[in-house]
């Protein structure tokens, strides 16, 4: 989180910058909006890098400032505001905040850490996965948050003492970070797997259905996210528990890890209809190319929306379970990300001024060493680029702001423009190295448990092998998709 020196710092040379751009003549081969668009960019950007405000107001700003410029009419911009892909989200975080409710995340886990080899380095792979498949469904943060008390007690089932680094060895010490570490790099690498995983993703298809007419279903980018997620889990297991944190001693026993993680006791009836409701929704997701023929004009985010409703209306048939009459409450959804509809309606309407005012394009020109490279080399550069500047700028931010430069100089190299959008919002998933880069990470930090020169380590093997990923990801399979 940035401290208050960097707030005030952001805050006035972002008010200045801005002030100046405007004040500056327009750069020749840009027109005056596009330049009136830079100077929007660079305030929003710097507002949002340092938190110089709440960054969902960061997000109200194209509202209010485009108008001025003459960028862009105000209804115009308030309808990125409502963009489906914001339903899809929220409906995705209600559903999220149901399997938090009646504890299904716990009973994974317990169903797959119990029959799991007891080994440290089986049980550590066996979390992460676990941490992993809640974060396809459930907000990073979120899943970190659930699932870091279920790592804690099998930390406390494996390693005794473990409180006191100074009753135990090397080894142990090494396992307890790589543990804990590996909540929050699970939480981030499982976002990648769907469009509701993390923000960025649902923004990433809002800016390519807006500005290039893209329109990604839920199982298409399943089709590329799965498979990032499914070898950056067992890479980045490999990385923590032999290069970055190695250990090797002996495990506890499968009884003594399934009860310091609690057992659940038998499914009660409010878990199994939540558990209906969210597979109905999955399927659904996955196999909405077929739905459509029967049901015509249903989306993702319709989907998403149905699945709340039916999760707000459905009886929980056992109010002894948890005192509550339905699935979820208006309490329970109170708890949702609201706020996310101001912050990525913002960057929707930023990243569809980028690229309509020509200034994508005009930077794009400008950039000519990264635009006369060849495809695979040009798709590492801007994931690299981007896993850089996403360690110490907001992921959403990051998107926005790279996602129409990638595709413009995918366009000037005669390449593919989506295939480049999609790198750079992906490696904006990215920043695993910094403690203040995620919420994940922060949230991992503050335990007290994790060295800074360990995360800073295993974060930056986990950037670059991300980046070399999303570049083999986006070269070899998303062209096979029909994205339409």
């Amino acid at each position: 989180m940035a401290t208050d020196a960097i707030r005030k710092f952001g805050l006035w040379t972002g008010l200045i910058l801005f002030l100046t751009v405007l004040a500056l003549p327009v750069p020749a081969g840009l027109s005056q909006i596009g330049w009136h668009v830079a100077a929007v960019t660079v305030l929003v950007g710097f507002w949002w890098f340092t938190e110089a405000v709440p960054v969902t107001l960061t997000g109200s700003l194209p509202f209010l400032v485009l108008p001025l410029l003459g960028v862009a009419k105000p209804d115009a911009v308030a309808g990125f505001y409502m963009s489906p892909v914001l339903f899809l989200i929220l409906g995705g975080s209600l559903i999220g905040l149901s399997f938090e409710k009646w504890n299904l995340h716990r009973r994974v886990a317990l169903i797959v850490v119990s029959r799991v080899n007891p080994a440290p380095r089986s049980l550590l792979l066996a979390l992460m996965g676990v941490t992993a498949f809640v974060s396809m469904w459930v907000n990073n943060s979120a899943t970190t948050v659930m699932m870091l008390p279920i790592a804690l007690a099998a930390l406390a089932a494996v390693v005794p003492n473990n409180d006191s680094v100074s009753v135990v060895s090397r080894d142990h010490q090494n396992f307890a970070a790589a543990t804990i570490l590996a909540i929050s790099f699970a939480s981030n690498l499982g976002g990648f797997a769907t469009p509701i995983g993390t923000p960025v993703n649902s923004i990433a298809i809002g800016i390519l259905d807006r500005s290039y007419g893209v329109n990604i279903s839920f199982a298409e980018w399943m089709a590329y996210g799965v498979p990032f997620t499914l070898l950056g889990v067992p890479i980045c297991w490999w990385i923590l528990s032999r290069v970055t944190l190695p250990f090797k001693f002996e495990g506890a026993t499968r009884d003594a890890v399934r009860q310091a993680i609690g057992e659940p006791g038998p499914m009660q009836t409010p878990e199994r209809r939540v558990l209906t409701i969210v597979l109905v929704v999955a399927i659904s997701w996955i196999f909405s190319p077929l739905i459509v023929g029967f049901i015509p004009n249903l989306t993702d985010a319709g989907v998403a929306i149905a699945g709340a409703l039916a999760l707000c209306l459905c009886p929980a048939g056992d109010r002894r379970a948890h005192g509550s009459p339905v699935l979820l409450e208006w309490e329970d959804a109170k708890r949702a990300p609201w706020y996310l509809i101001l912050l990525l309606g913002g960057g929707l309407a930023l990243a569809d001024a980028v690229v309509k005012s020509g200034l994508s394009a005009w930077i794009g020109h400008s950039l000519v060493a990264v635009s006369g490279l060849p495809w695979i080399p040009m798709l590492l550069a801007i994931t690299v680029l981007c896993a850089l500047i996403t360690e110490a700028a907001s992921n959403v931010a990051t998107a926005t702001i790279f996602m129409p430069i990638a595709a413009t100089l995918a366009m000037g190299a005669n390449y593919d423009p989506t295939i480049a959008a999609l790198a750079a919002a992906m490696a904006a998933n990215l920043g695993f190295a910094n403690p203040a880069a995620t919420s994940s990470n922060a949230l991992v930090y503050a335990t007290g448990r994790v060295p800074i020169t360990a995360m800073l380590k295993t974060g930056i093997c986990i950037d670059i092998v991300g980046a070399v990923i999303i570049t083999l990801v986006c070269a070899h399979i998303v062209p096979m998709l029909p994205l339409r």
